[in-house]
């Protein structure tokens, strides 16, 4: 994502600023192995800009270093920078000392970046040495039959919203969008895995007049606080909000995690203070998607015992409690990451993948919650080589938004069905 997520979307690396200032102000007293042990623990937290600046200059010294090369590629992946990737692991596949985890990055790099053929070579190469592997599967099957990543029942546009930086995860509300957007500075991630040092993120509200943007608004006092606040849903003809919350706490390796927070609009019109839907440590959830009857959530989680990275959960309301989470299973979870899950009025799943093949980057899905059948990729024009995330859908299920940095930031588009779908549909 603009700079994951992409992406999942916002966990928070803290307690970095007093290393970084150390690094600066000493950078160039210290020796070659304290500068690769700064790089290594900035690294290790998630710092990877700041973990790219020193394997920089570690590479400068010694341009055969194939460690370093590698760190490189993987710090740009998982700043999403596609392009810096590709360059710094395929400097590597030339000398052939990578891994076989590597050749999956760079082949996914390279779909990143359009260089399908080469992408399709690499594939190939990783499933020699791991067959099973049902993400490398799914992704060659795409680029195999591209035709199938085409749709033209959709018509899409960037809205060009006034905030500064990147703008993701659109939620209806009122007259129009509540997003995410920078606020005070700090460092984020959007997805719940992956670290961007940047700006702090808020809520805003964007209203629309004839589908174009207004002015955003800072939602409220009480749901945006000194912690990140990320991606929201409205329920209860927009009287309750559930919505992604940085903890407060540290959990393992100086990390905070995720959280989900509830709040109910009072009658004067402000938020009362939010309260945890959930307690739970050493992992995040995030990314809210709540049913028509306010009854289940869906969301994104990295706890223990899912299938890949990131999987989608739901909870039940029984009895005025939320239930334990239930995965939904390896039908939609896989081994890579799933994220952003999202219901059309007919309560059809959407979510955004990275394990299912598809045209790089996170793509989105629509899933059959019956189980009856293989989720969907949306294709183009909704997907694009970058990052796809975050779709939601108007009441009547003829148009909506979504997020995508395929412009090189992530912004908030919106979609429509072409007339011939629309006649299509009334048919």
């Amino acid at each position: 994502m603009g700079g994951i997520i992409t992406t999942l979307v916002l966990l928070v690396a803290l307690g970095l600023g007093p290393l970084y200032g150390q690094i600066g102000r000493y950078i160039s007293l210290r020796s070659e192995s304290s500068i690769r042990n700064h790089a290594e623990i900035y690294f290790e937290r998630q710092a990877y800009s700041h973990a790219a600046k020193l394997y920089q200059k570690i590479i400068r010294e010694h341009p055969e270093d194939q460690k370093v090369k590698l760190r490189l590629g993987d710090s740009y992946r998982l700043l999403r920078e596609p392009h810096n990737a590709a360059y710094w692991y395929g400097q590597v596949m030339q000398k052939d000392q990578s891994s076989a985890e590597h050749i999956f990055y760079y082949a996914s790099v390279l779909c990143s970046i359009k260089k399908y053929q080469q992408a399709k070579f690499w594939y190939l190469e990783y499933l020699k040495a791991n067959p099973n592997d049902q993400r490398a599967i799914a992704a060659l099957s795409s680029l195999n039959n591209p035709q199938l990543l085409f749709d033209d029942r959709f018509e899409v546009k960037q809205l060009l919203i006034e905030l500064p930086g990147a703008v993701f995860s659109p939620a209806i509300f009122e007259e129009g969008l509540v997003v995410v957007g920078e606020g005070n500075t700090g460092s984020l991630v959007k997805t719940l895995t992956t670290w961007i040092e940047g700006p702090y993120y808020d809520l805003y509200y964007v209203p629309l007049a004839d589908g174009k943007p207004g002015y955003p608004k800072y939602l409220d006092d009480n749901l945006n606080s000194v912690l990140h606040e990320g991606p929201a849903t409205f329920f209860e003809e927009g009287n309750k909000v559930i919505f992604t919350r940085s903890t407060s706490n540290k959990g393992d390796g100086d990390t905070r995690h995720l959280q989900l927070m509830i709040a109910e609009r009072k009658t004067s019109g402000n938020w009362s203070s939010p309260r945890k839907l959930f307690r739970h440590e050493n992992y995040s959830i995030g990314h809210p998607a709540v049913n028509k009857g306010g009854t289940t959530i869906y969301f994104s989680s990295n706890m223990p015992g899912g299938y890949g990275g990131t999987d989608i959960y739901r909870t039940d309301l029984i009895n005025g409690v939320w239930q334990e989470p239930v995965n939904v299973g390896p039908g939609i979870n896989t081994a890579g990451n799933e994220l952003f899950p999202s219901l059309d009025e007919e309560g059809r799943l959407y979510f955004a993948s990275n394990g299912l093949g598809g045209l790089g980057g996170l793509d989105i899905f629509k899933a059959d919650l019956n189980g009856h059948n293989q989720p969907k990729n949306l294709g183009f024009p909704i997907n694009s080589q970058g990052d796809d995330f975050g779709i939601i859908w108007a009441p009547n299920n003829t148009f909506g938004y979504f997020s995508s940095n395929r412009k090189g930031i992530d912004g908030i588009f919106s979609f429509k069905l072409a007339n011939r779908a629309l006649a299509e549909r009334r048919n």
